[in-house]
């Protein structure tokens, strides 16, 4: 390529940039460093050791850099831009005029990196408006360069000078490289008096990128400018802060992403991560990701932290592979060589992370590679408990803990939003391939594996004292996870299952039921002859009974069950003395569910009365509350009100008496009232119950609404039912709450039978026969007069309706009911 005779090139030394026709030229530091000096030749030749020293000063590097640089210009600019000069260096015949101070919005470069960072750009502005020293911290590969580009690129009527710190290995060279940024003659002897006086002429942003690993000179560095250059601004960018006088910080974090039970590939590609991703991917050229993608995107996206480096990685890799191919290519993400240009300082994530790690005492980098363990977020307690072993004693973790926070190795309370602290994915990726038997040779799962036991008891007590919606569970799901994947995949059999019991409970508050579900079958499956009885019981009976609140093929077995195995785990659990004592009155409870299922409701009656006693012996309050509603639910649906509202009411005066919600039992109570007749109580009930459902797990949020849009229907307050169907069918789909399918599909059947939806209603009605078919189920209550209804309504005879899949049966009926579809009522 030859340079263009028509061109006209300005070097703006302000904005460190050159435009080409008014259009900025993309330069890397490197390259802009090196187009500086072959100017400062003013059209001789430079010799090469000239150069080298201007565009590396204070480091040594080979004649090949000098060549590299030298073909990035030739590449931007022309083949003959640079001329060689045998024997004397090179020639710079691209013919330039100088720019003067450039207005905002001009900086190309950092507009292509910077995606989703709005508010952080905004509040650096404010930053630097209010103070004259600015640091911008946070872990590598977050896009503090980029942000602090952006940032200086809006600074009018200031000179901005970027300084590039992260070659500079040998102490003192700080104020060389500052007065090569400055073009001041590195020759002078009193050089910080050449900086003030050059940075003296014109108010200043200096911008000094890359400081961590020169903290205690940066700092004395920047405390000798601002003093005696008054019209000087300090913007940094750092992995921890200088901790100097006046010095104002701005946090950054890596790029928002989308949460876990997110679906929908519109809302997906709103967040920032995505966005990164699809910006690069489309710029380059590359067909257009579908829609179909966005959910396997979005988890590449959680699974690279929202690291924009990271992301650029994903990018790249996009092109010629689906993104499903991806997620195994990027295994070994760290290693892989990024194609990233001049724009990026780091050429691998290994690379990047090497930086960071290097800087580290032997203390900080032996707890940072045990803090691996926790894949989620964690307290200072646990990683005292579960890393405080010599040669590192709990006392000093915290010390500890508060450096690698410092250095943006660990992510505190400002990045995680939280009282807790994490580790970026990738970072702990990083520090787990630097040694992989590390975890195992210290034995820290086993660590993990009691200590997130001792959280999950804590948080059993917490709901008994304060209730569900009030209690906190310390762990992290995610290092719940690790801790029972370990222990069940063979670490520690027994100290798996003993866990598992455990950790239903938040489990199923958060409507994880299908990993409740999963866990508790590989519990099962893992017992042998040297299980404790009463474990095996324990686990046998929440498989067998309501330990999940959704259909397991289990269920189909209840029977067997009964007959083969209930009574010696019910007597087990009753002679069990080294576990829990309220896991007696759980087993109680799910042992009486079965019995309930298999025909016997006098003996469940009996064994749930038990298992309210051993609840208040304990203190149990909260299940003490709940299994007598269970008890007057049960009363209720035999027809036995007055034992009904006399437990009920009792389950009401616990739950007042001690604060917690009563939308347990006001869910049964109405259930109790409709089944009888009196359809105004419930009504009543139910709306009192759906007051407040905040902090409820899904399973119960869904019942809730679910059952009075039933009563409202079945009462012919079409209109009114509808909202309330709607939030039980959006809970249902997001939680895949499978106990509910029957019951939405006969009550959608029935809804858009009145609805005028005759063919529409049909298909409902006989998706409602299957799953009550295949799950063994049958209707009572409320359930049941629906059904007769439909039957009123639309027969029994479906020959010849086309039939829909369960996925276009949802949809269409979410559709139905946003749309408001209320017709008139069909008649028989």
């Amino acid at each position: 390529m030859n340079i263009a005779t028509t061109d006209r090139y300005m070097l703006d030394t302000v904005r460190r940039r050159l435009l080409r026709n008014g259009e900025p030229v993309a330069l890397g530091d490197r390259a802009f460093d090196l187009l500086l000096a072959l100017a400062g030749g003013e059209g001789l030749p430079v010799p090469a050791d000239d150069l080298t020293a201007r565009v590396w000063p204070g480091v040594t590097v080979s004649a090949g850099n000098l060549r590299v640089q030298i073909r990035t210009l030739r590449r931007a600019l022309g083949d003959d831009a640079v001329e060689n000069v045998p024997g004397v260096g090179y020639r710079l015949t691209l013919p330039l005029t100088p720019a003067g101070i450039a207005g905002p919005g001009s900086s190309v470069l950092a507009e292509e990196v910077l995606v989703g960072r709005e508010e952080e750009l905004a509040r650096l502005q404010d930053l630097l408006g209010r103070s004259r020293l600015v640091t911008i911290i946070g872990p590598g590969g977050v896009g503090k360069t980029c942000l602090a580009r952006a940032a200086a690129d809006r600074c009018e009527g200031l000179r901005v000078v970027h300084v590039e710190l992260a070659p500079v290995r040998q102490p003192g060279l700080v104020p060389v490289v500052t007065a090569a940024a400055l073009s001041i003659p590195v020759l002078t002897t009193d050089m910080i008096g050449a900086i003030q006086k050059a940075l003296a002429d014109q108010p200043a942003l200096l911008v000094l990128d890359n400081a961590e690993h020169l903290l205690d000179e940066v700092g004395e560095f920047a405390d000798s400018l601002l003093g005696t250059c008054p019209d000087l601004r300090l913007l940094l960018t750092s992995r921890e802060p200088l901790n100097i006088s006046g010095e104002q910080l701005l946090h950054l974090c890596p790029l928002s992403v989308p949460p876990e039970d997110e679906a929908s590939p519109a809302v997906i590609r709103t967040f920032a991560a995505v966005a990164l991703v699809l910006r690069n991917h489309q710029r380059a050229g590359w067909p257009a990701l579908a829609d179909a993608e966005m959910p396997a995107l979005a988890r590449l996206c959680r699974q690279l932290d929202g690291l924009p480096l990271a992301l650029v990685l994903l990018a790249a890799r996009l092109r010629d592979c689906s993104v499903a191919d991806v997620a195994q290519a990027l295994a070994d993400r760290l290693h892989l060589p990024l194609p990233l240009g001049d724009a990026y300082r780091h050429d691998s994530l290994a690379h990047m992370l090497d930086w960071s790690f290097d800087l580290l005492s032997g203390e900080e980098k032996l707890l940072l590679s045990r803090l691996a363990i926790f894949a989620g977020t964690w307290q200072l307690p646990a990683a005292m408990e579960v890393c405080g072993e010599a040669p590192l004693s709990p006392p000093i973790i915290p010390a500890l803990v508060a450096n690698l926070v410092a250095r943006s190795l660990v992510a505190g309370p400002v990045q995680t939003q939280n009282p807790g602290l994490r580790m970026l994915e990738t970072i702990r990726q990083y520090v787990v391939a630097r040694d992989p038997d590390l975890l195992r040779r210290e034995g820290l799962h086993a660590r993990l594996v009691r200590r997130v036991g001792h959280d999950a008891q804590s948080y059993y007590w917490q709901s008994q004292r304060l209730g569900l919606s009030k209690a906190g569970l310390e762990s992290d799901f995610a290092d719940l996870r690790t801790a029972l994947d370990w222990a069940l995949g063979g670490g520690d059999i027994l100290a798996g299952q003993a866990l598992v019991p455990d950790v239903l409970q938040p489990f199923n508050r958060e409507g994880l039921y299908a990993e409740s579900a999963r866990y508790l079958t590989q519990a099962w499956l893992a017992c042998d002859a040297t299980t404790p009885p009463v474990l095996r019981a324990m686990l046998g009976l929440a498989l067998h009974g309501e330990g999940v609140p959704i259909r397991l093929p289990y269920h189909a077995y209840r029977r067997d069950y009964a007959r083969d195995e209930l009574w010696d785990a019910v007597a087990a659990l009753e002679s069990g003395r080294d576990y829990p004592a309220y896991w007696l009155a759980r087993g109680l409870v799910n042992a009486g569910w079965v019995l309930r299922y298999t025909g016997d409701p006098a003996q469940t009656q009996i064994l749930w009365a038990r298992a309210a006693a051993v609840a208040e012996a304990a203190g149990s309050y909260n299940d003490q509350s709940a299994v007598l509603s269970l008890i007057g639910w049960a009363a209720g649906c035999d027809g036995d009100m007055e034992t009904a509202r006399r437990s009920f009411d009792q389950s009401l005066e616990i739950a007042g008496r001690i604060g917690l919600q009563g939308n347990l039992t006001l869910l049964r109570y109405a259930d109790a009232e409709f089944t009888n007749g009196f359809t105004d109580r419930a009504i009543a009930m139910a709306q009192e119950a759906i007051k407040d459902m905040a902090g409820l797990q899904p399973a119960l949020r869904q019942t809730l609404s679910a059952n009075l849009a039933s009563y409202l229907l079945l009462n012919d307050r079409l209109e009114e039912a509808v909202p309330h169907a709607l939030q039980a069918l959006r809970v249902l789909i997001r939680h895949q709450y499978t106990h509910a399918f029957a019951w939405t599909f006969e009550r959608g059947a029935l809804i858009a039978a009145r609805s005028g939806e005759m063919v529409f209603a049909r298909q409902l009605m006989m998706l409602g026969e299957e799953h009550l078919i295949r799950d063994h189920r049958d209707r009572t209550g409320p359930e049941k007069m629906v059904h007769q209804r439909l039957v009123a309504a639309l027969g029994t005879d479906h020959a010849g309706v086309p039939v829909l899949t369960q996925e276009e049966a949802l949809e269409r009926l979410v559709l139905l009911l946003e749309m408001g579809q209320a017709a008139a009522p069909v008649s028989g």
